[in-house]
C-alpha cells in the first residue's frame, strides 16, 4: 500500500541513505516490485523516478551523489534484496556480488542522471 511508505526528494538532508527507484509502468507491474520498495523505504529515504527506459525492473539507483551512479537491474529474489539492502548500508562484498545486476550502458546511466538532476 503506497499511502504507509515515505518518499523523500533527492535533495532532502538525511542520515538515511538515498535511493531511487524506477517507478515505470513495467517495472511497477512486477510482483517483485512492491517488495523491493517496501525494503527501500524502511531502510533508505526513497526517491521515484519516471520510466528509465530500461524495463527490467525492478530498477534501483544507489550513490545518488555520484558522478556515475550504480544502477541494478533485475533485483527479483529474495537474496537480491538482502544484497540491495547490504549494498545500501555500504557493504563493499554485496557491490560485487550484484556486479551481474549492475547496468553498464551509457544512454540508461545518462537518461538516469538527468531524472536525478532534475528530481534534485
Amino acid at each position: 500500500d503506497r499511502r504507509h511508505l515515505p518518499v523523500a526528494s533527492a535533495g532532502a538532508a538525511s542520515d538515511r541513505p538515498s535511493v531511487a527507484l524506477c517507478v515505470g509502468k513495467d517495472c511497477r507491474k512486477r510482483c517483485e516490485f512492491a517488495k523491493v520498495r517496501k525494503m527501500l523505504a524502511l531502510n533508505c529515504d526513497l526517491v521515484e523516478l519516471k520510466c528509465v527506459g530500461l524495463c527490467n525492473g525492478p530498477v534501483v539507483v544507489t550513490d545518488l551523489d555520484a558522478n556515475v551512479p550504480d544502477v541494478y537491474s533485475k533485483l527479483r529474489s529474495k537474496s537480491d534484496r538482502r544484497l540491495l539492502r547490504a549494498r545500501v548500508s555500504g557493504d563493499s562484498r554485496a557491490r560485487k556480488k550484484l556486479a551481474d545486476k549492475r547496468v553498464a550502458r551509457k544512454s540508461v546511466l545518462n537518461v538516469i542522471s538527468r531524472r536525478l538532476q532534475r528530481v534534485a
